[in-house]
């Protein structure tokens, strides 16, 4: 499950914020921290083994720490967050003392002029420090590459070159028509993953690694000769609806089944309604069972998402 604790970010990326940034949402329509609190340890007791936290991005919300230490308070067996690095020099080291292990970073570009660009004013220098400062204390980083044909393709090699000397894990993500963000970036940038696969097979022996039953959307590859895995999310070229096991909560505490639908699920007018917490499993499990969706609709209809904002969602 993705939870996404804001979605403010300190950065504006060209295919999740609009140029002008986040919407205001009012903070009494978001959950407090006890109440979210209370959703996650209502997901675990549903059998959730996994919960990222995402944004926005979620080292600027000021109450992360006691989210994360919540989860592994709970023995959610993965902890992980999703960040753009920029806050990661300081909060790397409380972040492994409160039980984080996992950690997906957004890498766009080792091109500081194309990384400002993309991110809209991002700094890659600083993202770097928070990258390493990580490296010394959390033992799983993933570098998160969104494909942009008119912007990083030619850094693809380059790109995998950097993670296998560093140590990292590394997969490649294609564009998502989700708000005017993501459907321009979209019809300008989009790039499949199919052939970022072939760029890197030039120059690496590449060997698919079974998926597991609980795994993500992500496939995995070895690559002969390092430790690092590779990884291939493909949402438009090689759909992965069938096999989906992912559900996301807001920071509105609104649950949605899945990033190409409208369907969702309003949980914080239950929770403030005083529903027990056996209430509240009951209701969830079965709205989950029967509305969530067979396949998203991004190859039908890519204008359907525009209202969606990226960082809402928490991808």
């Amino acid at each position: 499950m993705r939870v996404s604790l804001t979605e403010h970010c300190n950065l504006r990326c060209q295919y999740c914020s609009p140029s002008t940034g986040t919407p205001h949402f009012a903070k009494k329509d978001h959950l407090a921290p006890d109440e979210l609190d209370r959703l996650l340890t209502i997901f675990h007791k549903l059998g959730v083994d996994h919960m990222r936290f995402t944004g926005g991005e979620p080292l600027i919300y000021p109450w992360l720490l006691g989210r994360v230490a919540h989860a592994h308070a709970l023995g959610v067996p993965k902890v992980s967050l999703s960040t753009n690095g920029y806050l990661l020099d300081k909060l790397a080291q409380p972040l492994a003392q409160a039980g984080l292990k996992r950690i997906n970073m957004s890498l766009d570009s080792l091109k500081a002029d194309r990384f400002a660009r993309i991110t809209r004013g991002g700094d890659l220098a600083r993202v770097m420090r928070g990258l390493f400062a990580a490296r010394e204390v959390i033992p799983q980083i993933k570098l998160n590459v969104v494909l942009l044909r008119n912007e990083n393709a030619e850094e693809i090699p380059d790109l995998v070159e950097f993670a296998l000397r560093e140590g990292f894990d590394i997969q490649f993500i294609e564009t998502m028509p989700l708000g005017v963000a993501g459907s321009d970036s979209r019809a300008e940038s989009y790039m499949s993953v199919g052939e970022a696969e072939a760029l890197i097979r030039q120059s690496h022996d590449l060997t698919a690694v079974p998926r597991a039953p609980n795994a993500g959307p992500s496939r995995q590859f070895e690559i002969r000769g390092y430790p690092n895995r590779l990884g291939l999310i493909s949402p438009i070229s090689q759909t992965f609806c069938e096999t989906c096991n992912r559900l996301r909560l807001t920071s509105t505490g609104r649950l949605v089944y899945c990033l190409g639908q409208n369907d969702g699920l309003d949980l914080l007018a239950h929770l403030r309604a005083g529903q027990s917490e056996d209430t509240l499993i009951d209701f969830i499990r079965e709205r989950v069972w029967h509305e969530k969706p067979e396949r998203h609709t991004f190859n039908d209809d890519p204008g359907r998402a525009a209202p969606v904002y990226m960082m809402r969602l928490g991808g």
